[in-house]
């Protein structure tokens, strides 16, 4: 019984190292398969995709994993006071320390202010609202202003010292943080370059495997892109719901909730002819290109069939008629 026991544990300690190594968003994924039917349970092999055969149809596609040129995060910040200057003056102060520390630390970091809203606020109990003597408009018992804070930036390091500085002038709110590359045009061209000469490559491949030539043949060709931005690449994580490691008979099983977090999610390399840069570190831009060509037979040439030419034939009648002494003609059936 001992010896078994120690089977186990071991047993139990290999396969939390296993789900560990690959992951805790795989293993939540993993845990729901004892609440799924056998039919959805038994996960289908993956095949290789092969096209019909005598479908002379080609398709080449391949991914970029561009790294940002330039980024820009974007703060936001709400401010409130009883007058219109106290308020402005309060939210100018926060900005000004700001942009005085980020110069400090990183010059070359541009900073941009947008201005958002700014509105009155009012009493809502009816006894204590207030209305002007004169115009009779209701008079505001303060103001609210509202500001985002754009910061654009080469380094992805200095995203971590503008958190710092927002937080330490009480701006808390990261709304997001937007990539961008300088020289799209030339990655594209170098995925249509790459794609081109394998594309190429396949088709000469093809030819010697099928001993046919197909420079005889018409060719119909489709290509597109595609991009895909960090911001659209994160996804959802709630950690699994793990119970206590001990309890007695008497006491109930505990279970400890996580938290609900996001993670990075890139476009996996599977699926493609050719990735220019497999490994990342940091989420980058992703750009996808494909390109599609059909070889069909070219149509026969229509048969020349010379004109038929039209032969008249001249046939000659003969008729004979008679005068009489009188002077009547009658013709003669002979």
């Amino acid at each position: 019984m001992k010896n078994f026991s120690i089977t186990a544990f071991i047993l139990l300690v290999a396969l939390q190292a296993m789900a560990q190594v690959k992951g805790n968003y795989d293993y939540r994924a993993d845990a729901n398969i004892f609440y799924q039917t056998p039919a959805r349970a038994q996960q289908a092999v993956p095949r290789i995709p092969l096209r019909a055969l005598g479908d002379l149809t080609f398709s080449i596609k391949g991914l970029y994993n561009a790294k940002a040129d330039s980024y820009l995060a974007i703060f936001t910040t709400t401010q409130v006071g009883k007058s219109q200057k106290e308020t402005n003056d309060l939210l100018l102060a926060k900005i000004d320390a700001i942009r005085k520390k980020v110069k400090e630390q990183s010059p070359e970091t541009k900073m941009y202010v947008d201005m958002i809203s700014f509105m009155p606020l009012y009493e809502i109990v009816k006894e204590k609202r207030r209305f002007s003597k004169t115009t009779y408009n209701e008079i505001p018992m303060g103001f609210e202003l509202k500001k985002n804070l754009h910061f654009k930036y080469s380094d992805p390091a200095i995203l971590e010292a503008l958190v710092s500085i927002c937080s330490e002038n009480e701006i808390y709110d990261l709304v997001k943080v937007d990539y961008f590359i300088e020289n799209m045009d030339k990655k594209r061209a170098e995925l249509i370059a790459k794609s081109e000469a394998i594309l190429k490559k396949k088709i000469a491949r093809y030819g010697a495997l099928m001993k046919t030539d197909f420079s005889n043949k018409n060719r119909i060709l489709a290509d597109g892109f595609s991009v895909h931005y960090p911001l659209e690449q994160y996804k959802t994580y709630t950690a699994y719901c793990s119970n206590a490691l001990s309890f007695s008979k008497a006491d109930n099983v505990k279970t400890y909730q996580k938290v609900t977090s996001q993670f990075y999610m890139a476009i996996a390399n599977r699926g493609y002819d050719f990735v220019i840069n497999t490994a990342i570190l940091e989420p980058v831009v992703q750009i996808e290109y494909e390109i599609q060509i059909r070889l069909i037979d070219k149509p026969l040439a229509p048969v020349q069939v010379p004109p038929v030419k039209e032969v008249i034939k001249t046939q000659v009648v003969k008729e004979v008629y008679f005068v009489s002494p009188e002077g009547k003609i009658n013709k003669l059936n002979l």
